[in-house]
């Protein structure tokens, strides 16, 4: 009679943490869904209003702004952050968060970074073509793009910071739902996200982009995290009713 009771109170501890997980499956599917709506939707405003108006008052604000509080070291630092925003480093900071899944058996969801990578890259350069921006003019840049290929020497929207974003938002997911070291997500978090929105101000400081680029970017970037993030959950959900 004791080892029957024991065996009802497991199964029942198991049906209820199977059930707690794939309520917070669908809290996370939800979040994504409406996380895309919103970074979607200021996109397509962005794209809108520089379509039907041009450079924003903003951007003139922001490159004062800055202007203003540019020094040696700031510019200095700036540039080196910038840095870590070109392709290459992303590519293998990119590399580096694949080889880790699959190191750990997420083979899939490796997949799925790279997929989403791949396809940020390729989205950014067929937005710039088809938005066709012109840059600020190359003699007020803080830094060389001289380099960069014919469709980034458009404006809109800022690769950096599309590419850099998208990044982010993926590792802390991945993170979060795999990791039980509660440091480590929060530090993380603490970490990566300020440091996603400092790729994008050292375009605006440098003198590359406008603020606008930088936001446009940011919202594609986050939007396409989203959906490759739903894609992830609706894999999960499907395969085994968990939020894992």
């Amino acid at each position: 009679m004791n080892q029957l009771n024991e065996k009802l109170k497991i199964n029942k501890i198991k049906f209820y943490s199977k059930l707690n997980r794939q309520d917070n499956g669908s809290i996370l599917l939800r979040s994504a869904i409406y996380l895309l709506a919103a970074a979607t939707t200021l996109a397509s405003y962005m794209i809108w209003h520089y379509y039907s108006y041009g450079h924003w008052a903003m951007d003139a604000a922001m490159q004062d702004f800055v202007k203003g509080a540019r020094t040696s070291w700031l510019t200095t630092v700036f540039r080196a952050i910038t840095a870590t925003g070109e392709t290459i480093p992303v590519i293998i900071a990119a590399a580096v968060v694949v080889l880790s899944l699959v190191i750990y058996r997420k083979r899939s969801e490796g997949i799925i970074v790279a997929a989403c990578m791949l396809g940020v890259w390729r989205l950014n350069e067929f937005l710039k073509q088809l938005l066709h921006r012109p840059r600020i003019d190359a003699s007020q840049h803080l830094v060389d793009i001289s380099g960069y290929n014919h469709n980034n020497s458009f404006s809109l929207p800022s690769g950096h910071s599309m590419n850099f974003m998208a990044l982010v938002l993926l590792t802390l997911y991945f993170i979060w739902i795999y990791s039980n070291n509660k440091k480590l997500k929060v530090g993380a978090t603490l970490v990566l996200l300020p440091y996603g929105l400092l790729v994008g101000i050292s375009r605006v400081y440098l003198n590359v982009h406008y603020f606008s680029d930088v936001v446009t970017g940011w919202s594609v970037g986050i939007a396409c995290a989203s959906i490759a993030i739903i894609v992830h959950r609706i894999i999960c959900l499907r395969k085994n009713g968990s939020s894992i």
